[in-house]
């Protein structure tokens, strides 16, 4: 690869110091964060002092904001300067290695704003799938943020302090919200993995929820989950389809629900 139209300029420089670095196979994954670039390389074993000496010089050569390791036992830490960062809606929130984020600023922004929009006037929101803040961290009223990932519900609860976010650590896979909790809520967000939200959208469907927007990474099971809630009493207002993923056939959609 020499040249690379989808990658940030600030992530690609790395491509040429990474291949004259790294020896055999190796996977590598960058973010940019506040700070810098964050790298994880992935295969990659460091034996010694004059091995780690080497990693520390290449990450400060290259001014990275943090480099980790993972030699296939989990990501150790090399190099942090200082804390990793990822801004979101104007707040900084700690970045844990290997977190999800949105892939693009205008594909975060257009999911952003979709949710706003269908979220309406609540001022006493669930956000499900919150990961770290994306859509919790954009509104202003009381917001109710569950997350299944450890590190993410940390940085969040830490990031949302003071700010009307109640970040919840809660697999909602294995404990969905059932009927009765969903019912405290003006509006609910979504915002689930690929898999969709199956065990969470039976409850939903039968709660009286009044609103719902509903940010999705699969057509197909967003069309799934979809069919219980619209079978359930809600209707489909509109669908908001967005590209981040250049060049590819990958769409997200962000989509807003209202009961009668």
């Amino acid at each position: 690869m020499r040249e690379c139209h989808v990658l940030r300029p600030e992530l690609f420089a790395l491509v040429a110091p990474l291949r004259r670095m790294l020896k055999g196979r190796a996977g590598a994954t960058m973010t940019l964060a506040d700070q810098g670039v964050d790298l994880l390389l992935e295969g990659v074993g460091v034996e010694g002092l004059e091995a780690t000496e080497a990693m520390v010089a290449f990450a400060s050569a290259n001014r990275l904001a943090r480099l980790a390791l993972d030699d296939g036992y989990g990501p150790q830490l090399l190099w942090e300067p200082e804390p990793v960062t990822i801004t979101l809606s104007g707040i900084p929130v700690a970045l844990p290695i290997g977190a999800f984020l949105q892939a693009t600023a205008d594909g975060e922004a257009a999911l952003v704003a979709a949710m706003r929009e269908a979220v309406g006037g609540a001022t006493l929101v669930a956000d499900l799938f919150a990961g770290l803040g994306t859509f919790a961290l954009a509104l202003s009223g009381k917001v109710y943020a569950a997350e299944g990932a450890r590190d993410a519900v940390l940085a969040l609860k830490a990031a949302g302090a003071g700010r009307g976010v109640f970040a919840d650590h809660r697999d909602l896979f294995r404990r969905p919200l059932d009927v009765a909790e969903l019912n405290r809520f003006e509006a609910v967000i979504l915002d689930p993995p690929r898999a969709g939200a199956k065990e969470q959208s039976p409850n939903l469907a039968a709660s009286s929820v009044p609103r719902l927007a509903y940010i999705s990474c699969n057509p197909n099971t967003f069309a799934r989950d979809a069919k219980l809630l619209t079978e359930g009493g809600y209707r489909l207002l509109w669908v908001k389809p967005v590209g981040q993923f250049r060049w590819s056939t990958h769409v997200e959609l962000a989509a807003c629900f209202m009961r009668d």
